[in-house]
């Protein structure tokens, strides 16, 4: 059996590594963001039209901001090795593919999404309780 994922505890930003132990909570979330309308026919009906789909991703963290997140340059695109698996039923194209690394459990196929996008990074501080966070949010290019 091929690596699972070797980023599995980290979060990877243009192949710089950085490891989820060097925060003290992370969480991230993934959305489906489309170009899709909903339209109403004659009598009333609705239908779902659908040109394209992209995927935005919001990392939320605690603790100080690693430094390579400080000197990205947020203008450019970059690459998000994701820190969070998803979970897609087996015989699905991301299944399918031999370079896309995961593992198969319940009938599912977990794996670790790699990204082209655009990332906007805020930082969050709160000085009467003397904690840090930051947030990371992905949108596809």
């Amino acid at each position: 059996m091929a690596n699972v994922h070797e980023y599995a505890l980290t979060l990877g930003i243009d192949g710089t590594l950085i490891p989820v132990k060097a925060v003290v909570k992370l969480t991230q979330t993934y959305e489906r963001a489309g170009g899709r309308n909903l339209l109403r026919m004659r009598s009333g009906r609705g239908v779902m039209q659908s040109r394209w789909e992209k995927i935005r991703s919001d990392i939320a963290a605690t603790g100080w901001m690693p430094a390579p997140l400080a000197a990205l340059d947020q203008t450019i695109p970059h690459i998000l090795d994701c820190a969070a698996p998803r979970a897609v039923p087996i015989g699905t194209v991301v299944s399918e593919r031999p370079d896309i690394p995961g593992v198969v459990r319940n009938g599912m196929y977990y794996y670790w999404p790699r990204l082209t996008g655009f990332i906007t990074i805020t930082e969050n501080t709160d000085i009467r309780s003397a904690s840090w966070g930051w947030n990371l949010h992905f949108e596809e290019q």
